[in-house]
């Protein structure tokens, strides 16, 4: 499970690629090329190695540190509101602006919550992480990223890291371990929550 929550976050740094680059030796002509947006597999390979240096360069890193680097690296690369209306599914309508907004932060913080708990006791090694091209989605906006996390022992875990293109550039909407979606694990999670107490109290 750590293993799991550990790679889900990923760092996620923005990453740019040049279009062309000019002769060696000239000046670059200003805005004669424009960066091309980061393919979501750079993201995800960029994301391994600011995270991995984050966690050999503090060695093990209190909540606060975590958290803060969670906050600032790793959230806004994820898209919670898109995340929090795929987990709600039918029940997204019903409930109002205001609702969905305070579902979208509860989601937000447990997800990032949780994975500050995880990576605080993770045990080195650090696990072995191949990053494959990323492949179309459903639709012509959506993009997924395999992701095989291999740790000393031998446990091999499957990633799936499914993106959207959003008016921001590629954000991430799902994650699925071994086949188990976290959007799939909130919807449960929410749905239960919203029947058993309302969503004035389940969401405040």
């Amino acid at each position: 499970m750590r293993t799991i929550l550990l790679v889900i976050c990923l760092g996620l740094a923005p990453v740019a690629v040049t279009a062309q680059s000019h002769a060696p030796g000239t000046a670059a002509t200003p805005g004669a090329y424009a960066p091309l947006p980061a393919t979501p597999d750079q993201i995800i390979r960029q994301g391994i190695d600011r995270l991995t240096g984050f966690l050999i360069g503090v060695g093990n890193p209190d909540p606060p540190a975590l958290v803060t680097f969670l906050e600032q690296e790793i959230a806004p690369y994820f898209d919670f509101d898109y995340m929090a209306q795929w987990a709600a599914g039918s029940l997204y309508r019903r409930l109002t602006p205001e609702q969905n907004g305070r579902l979208a932060y509860k989601l937000k913080h447990l997800f990032l919550d949780a994975l500050a708990r995880n990576l605080g006791t993770y045990a080195r090694p650090l696990p072995r992480i191949d990053v494959f091209p990323a492949r179309a989605g459903r639709t012509g906006n959506e993009a997924t990223v395999d992701t095989r996390v291999v740790t000393d022992t031998g446990l091999l875990v499957q990633l799936e890291f499914r993106f959207y293109w959003s008016n921001d550039g590629w954000k991430i909407y799902d994650v699925s371990a071994n086949g188990a979606s976290a959007v799939a694990f909130y919807r449960g999670y929410f749905s239960t929550l919203i029947r058993r107490y309302g969503p004035d109290v389940a969401l405040r």
